[in-house]
């Protein structure tokens, strides 16, 4: 026998349940997972204790606010610019990211960062992106103030730039490859 219950707000209602234990799953600090699930940190705390006993503490203090960690090296810089790609495919087709670029928090933007990063993790698990990094991302790159992807001039290969730094038109790869 099934059980369905028609009432969306008890839908959705549960759905922020999901997704805030998906979120901390994923190592967010409360504050991420509270913004983005709209879910109290008390009540996250509460399901956290409950149904991830093993998760650990988790991070602590003040979610990331700097870009820099991505372009440190190139391997970093080819992570975030995949994760970035990733975002782009993402949420290229929806209006809910907001308008003149932003990407705010609502509980379908948050399932779709959930499962961008989830996707990411599955093709780079070595990656050391933690979430809240990858929400930085995501939202650098959507406003495309201080960050952008763009497209290397001589291979077409996507590539993140630091806006700020220094204009650099070709990614990595061309960069090491030897002249003819």
């Amino acid at each position: 026998m099934e059980i369905k219950v028609g009432d969306s707000r008890f839908d959705r209602h549960y759905r922020r349940i999901q997704l805030g234990l998906r979120l901390l799953s994923h190592g967010a600090r409360a504050q991420t997972a509270s913004e983005w699930s709209e879910l109290t940190p008390d009540r996250l705390v509460t399901l956290k204790r409950r149904w991830l006993p093993e998760a650990g503490e988790g991070f602590r203090g003040p979610a990331p606010t700097s870009y820099q960690p991505f372009f440190r090296s190139t391997l970093r810089n080819e992570n975030a610019t995949l994760f970035a790609c990733i975002c782009r495919k993402m949420f290229h087709a929806t209006a809910s990211s907001g308008s003149h670029g932003e990407l705010r928090p609502s509980l379908e933007n948050a399932e779709r960062l959930c499962e961008a990063y989830e996707l990411f993790r599955q093709w780079v698990a070595d990656a050391d992106m933690e979430f809240d990094q990858a929400v930085l991302l995501a939202r650098g790159v959507a406003e495309r103030k201080d960050i952008e992807l763009v497209h290397c001039t001589s291979c077409d290969r996507p590539m993140l730039i630091d806006k700020l730094a220094r204009r650099q038109d070709v990614c990595s790869g061309c960069r090491r490859r030897p002249l003819d």
